[in-house]
């Protein structure tokens, strides 16, 4: 049997559609094992080191279809890459996307390379380290990714391969904080660098990339050696054990005519727009990336893809905030949206004959800068009653100060003393136009969040509840992480740093999913399967009060001070 060349793949959790389920995906940051628990526990007899029950997740992130160990389905990062080698000369026999539960099939001694995509490998992304109170417990992002690096050595040891494995996209920066996975997973090589985002910088290099690493020009550190890949050889030393790593630097950003189209499917109908954002928040790593625009008829090629060989009727439209869209932020004066552009752009999407389409990213203050863009864009894509549009949204923190020191610019062409009304008037408009905020915020920002800051996000999202009761959004908190400018600052320590007020935060959006998103609107949005979307409603309704219980119980254990924040919630808050 001939083996490819190379071989390419990610863990079960980015290669799960998730049934369907309108941001599940977010649910492979659910914690998997507590190594911790007491063997005396009710919880330990009934599971074991368990938290989130392995069947129950297993069946909600259920595995993509396969043809022959490929993977159908693949993250659009992989997509592109499999793109760019194919392009660049790679025989196509010689690069396959492979299923992760069918690795082994494809890992012999022809096998020169080995390549994983990861997004939140170790378990340290944001909304991870919420859910497992700072790594704490294993989340089955990690649990899943270690489980597909055994697998990959495992099929090297068996069928005779001496492949290089490499791994890649916008979570590798994880392993300069636990190194000992990089000789437990026997890793070659970890690209990192400006390499963020859904789709990979590292498309541009291609074939490149692949054949100076096939044929060891980057094994190792050479200053004086003129290249694009920069490599750099770490040392660590942990708990009195050196480990090293050679991590591999690609930092320019190919022009949109370097960037390939995708050849084969990607997850959830996923296709980028455009890379970059220019609203130059200091705790995100996607502003240091230089803005481009892709056309429509690059969009629409893509989508067409994925619609012919994939039988997928959405597309899933990635930017990093759509409602830049087609500005030059250096010349446009207050970030000021160009609803042309962004009207062309969904036009030309309809145009593919798709049924449903959604931005996964915008921002509050492009929603509501032009008062004719969100209600057009709804006309144009069709959204209605039984037609919701999802959309990912930065609420970052209810703190005037905090928003104003660190994210100025995206409240543009607003002010940050103006955020409170952005917020307000953002929900208002886009649920009036069937579109669903789904926020994000940022949980001890720089470890400079004092109470005051944590409590006047309480009250803002108190004051949209009374304010507009029939609004619809959720809040997800995510516990700061450096990158982004930041980079150099600490993570926030969620395990050991809970002061009464960020768990007062904590408490009050699970409060706010728990009552008003899962009890009153979950069932209206997401899927079109009425079977489907009762089930999962019910499960939600069922599992949703959880979190509130465990966080009151822990305020029982933790102090006093805990305890009081969370009734002066349940009863002032509610």
């Amino acid at each position: 049997m001939k083996y490819p060349k190379v071989v390419l793949t990610a863990d079960r959790t980015l290669m799960s559609p998730y049934r369907g389920i309108s941001l599940a995906s977010f649910f492979g940051c659910a914690p998997a094992l507590d190594p911790n628990r007491s063997h005396d526990s009710i919880w330990y007899k009934i599971l074991g080191n368990q938290v989130t029950p392995k069947l129950l997740f297993d069946f909600i992130c259920n595995p993509i279809a396969n043809s022959n160990g490929l993977a159908d389905y693949a993250p659009y990062g992989l997509r592109k890459v499999e793109a760019a080698l194919l392009r660049d000369g790679y025989a196509k026999e010689d690069v396959v996307v492979a299923h992760p539960d069918h690795i082994d099939k494809f890992i012999g001694p022809q096998t020169e390379f080995v390549g994983t995509y990861e997004m939140d490998p170790l378990g340290m992304g944001p909304v991870t380290m919420t859910f497992t109170y700072g790594r704490k417990q294993m989340s089955y992002a990690e649990f899943y990714n270690r489980d597909l690096h055994h697998r990959i050595n495992a099929a090297k040891q068996r069928n005779g391969s001496k492949a290089k494995v490499v791994v890649g996209a916008s979570g590798t920066w994880q392993y300069n904080y636990d190194p000992a996975k990089i000789e437990e997973y026997g890793l070659y090589a970890i690209v990192e660098g400006d390499l963020g985002g859904i789709g990979p910088e590292l498309d541009g290099a291609g074939g490149r990339f692949f054949d100076a690493m096939i044929n060891n020009e980057l094994e190792t550190a050479n200053p004086f050696k003129k290249s694009e890949f920069k490599v750099e050889i770490k040392e660590f030393d942990r708990n009195g054990r050196k480990y090293h790593g050679r991590f591999v630097h690609y930092s320019r950003e190919p022009s949109v005519a370097e960037i390939p189209d995708i050849v084969n499917p990607s997850m959830h109908g996923m296709v980028e727009v455009m890379r970059g954002c220019g609203r130059g928040c200091k705790f995100c790593d996607v502003t240091l990336r230089p803005l481009r625009y892709y056309p429509v008829e690059k969009v629409q090629r893509e989508i067409r893809i994925n619609m012919k060989y994939g039988g997928l009727k959405n597309a899933w439209i990635h930017s990093d905030d759509i409602f830049v869209y087609g500005l030059n932020p250096r010349t446009t004066k207050n970030m000021q949206p160009n609803r042309e552009a962004i009207e062309e752009l969904f036009k030309g999407i309809m145009e593919t004959g798709v049924e449903h389409t959604n931005p996964t990213h915008g921002t509050l203050a492009g929603a509501i800068a032009d008062e004719k863009l969100i209600p057009n864009l709804s006309r144009i894509i069709k959204a209605g009653p039984t037609n919701h549009i999802g959309v990912q949204c930065g609420l970052e923190t209810g703190s005037i100060r905090l928003i104003g020191k660190y994210a100025d610019r995206k409240l543009a062409p607003f002010r940050p003393s103006e955020w409170h009304w952005v917020v307000k008037e953002g929900v208002k408009t886009l649920n009036e136009n069937y579109w669903v905020p789904a926020f994000t915020l940022i949980m001890g920002l720089d470890n400079n969040e004092t109470a005051e800051d944590s409590w006047e996000t309480i009250q803002l999202i108190h004051q949209l509840e009374k304010e507009q009761p029939d609004s619809k959004f959720t809040v997800t908190p995510l516990t700061f992480v450096p990158i982004g400018l930041l980079e150099k600052s600490d993570f926030f320590d969620i395990g050991n740093t809970m002061d009464p007020a960020k768990l007062g935060v904590m408490y009050k959006t699970w409060q706010h999913n728990f009552k008003y998103a899962i009890h009153k609107f979950m069932h209206k949005v997401g899927q079109n399967d009425p079977v489907k979307k009762f089930f999962f409603a019910s499960l939600a309704r069922t599992l949703g009060g959880v979190p509130l219980n465990a966080m009151e119980r822990y305020a029982r254990k933790k102090s006093p001070e805990h305890e009081k924040v969370i009734e002066k919630i349940k009863t002032q808050y509610a």
